[in-house]
């Protein structure tokens, strides 16, 4: 009898925080469907709550994103200690918003996100999905918030640096690639900046582009695109020496374009460690960055303020305007390695703030978001 009414008083005490458990449950799983989570828990199950916690706060990996190259950080001590607060029926919710992103385009859409739910004319089901999915991304980027993080958002053409408080520090536009040869979604890091670049061009372009025009005039044609015969051995060839009759596929050498201001690359370019042999560089073109459509390159992505990116990932400044106006002929490439590295993200948001917090909506350019509905 003693022992009925001990268990029976030990489930009296029990009740309350059962019950308080029930309804913080509805609460975060309504909370959750609001940001638009894919982790649903029908039970307050401890695993299936650390995986809700866990995509709260920080996402998961985005639609369309390949390589992942630069290194993520998950703090699962205080995702542990969160669902345990929250079992025991414990004040949750200000450690979640501690550990939640404080982007502030983060905190700007999930506001516009509530609005549209409580006003049907604000957004449609496609508009929701996709203030949701860069939510997410958003989220997402709270995995590389150890320090600063480029991000370069394709469908804006833009990029921003990012501190480790989700503060941005530098915006640029930038040149990115045509929807025929769209640049890749992925994750690296910057490892180092090269001043006065050579730009070996890319197998594919040199087949498909660069070698049926030199053919019709050799000399002439790498005279007037200040292009370099490079062999195996990365030593020049005298193009009078060149047979230039054979078959693309089966060329035996690079063409390499001279540093210096005609060089397609610029004056800098920023070293990234993708398969895709994308990277972030200076241009020969500055006047493009003004033009609407900045959807122009083979994939690689063109900086407008690439002084400023530079000092920016070096932590002092290292180059002035100067740099960009002087055009040493044939200076030899000199790399700068970053005290440490700093991860690039692309990202593919279709709605987004721009620079001035105002919220915008852009083109679907690469038909990425029709293919994954």
């Amino acid at each position: 009898m003693r022992y009925c009414i001990v268990l029976f008083v030990a489930l009296l005490l029990r009740l309350p925080a059962v019950a308080q458990s029930a309804d913080d449950l509805n609460r975060l799983r309504h909370y959750a469907s609001v940001i638009g989570t894919d982790s649903v828990c029908v039970s307050p199950d401890p695993l299936c709550l650390k995986l809700l916690f866990t995509e709260i706060v920080y996402g998961r990996k985005p639609r369309n994103v390949g390589f992942t190259g630069a290194p993520e950080h998950i703090d699962s001590v205080r995702i542990n200690r969160l669902t345990a607060s929250f079992l025991r029926g414990g004040d949750w919710c200000p450690l979640l918003d501690s550990l939640e992103s404080k982007n502030q385009a983060y905190q700007l859409l999930k506001e516009y996100c509530m609005q549209c739910l409580t006003d049907d004319y604000m957004a449609d089901s496609l508009t929701m999905a996709k203030i949701r999915e860069t939510l997410n991304t958003y989220r997402w980027l709270n995995r590389f918030s150890t320090g600063q993080c480029i991000v370069v958002n394709l469908p804006s053409a833009t990029l921003r640096v990012f501190d480790r408080s989700g503060k941005p520090v530098l915006s640029s536009r930038v040149i990115v690639g045509k929807p025929a040869t769209p640049t890749p979604l992925f994750t690296a890091v910057v490892t180092g900046i090269v001043m006065y670049p050579y730009w070996t061009i890319p197998k594919s372009i040199l087949i498909r582009e660069i070698l049926p025009a030199v053919r019709k005039n050799p000399l002439a044609q790498l005279e007037a695109m200040k292009l370099q015969v490079i062999d195996a051995r990365g030593k020049p060839v005298d193009p009078a020496t060149v047979n230039w009759s054979v078959p693309a596929t089966a060329f035996p050498y690079r063409l390499r374009q001279a540093t210096g201001c005609d060089n397609a690359l610029g004056l800098m370019k920023f070293n990234v460690n993708d398969p895709y042999d994308i990277y972030l560089h200076d241009t020969n073109a500055r006047n493009l960055f003004a033009t609407a459509n900045r959807f122009l390159s083979h994939g690689c992505i063109r900086v407008e303020k690439p002084v400023e990116l530079a000092n920016q990932l070096l932590g002092k400044p290292a180059f002035t305007a100067s740099y960009m106006k002087a055009c040493p002929a044939n200076a030899v490439p000199r790399t700068i390695p970053l005290p440490k590295t700093i991860p690039v993200v692309m990202t593919y948001n279709l709605i987004d703030l721009d620079e001035d917090g105002s919220i915008q909506v852009y083109r679907d350019r690469y038909h990425l978001w029709q293919t994954t509905l």
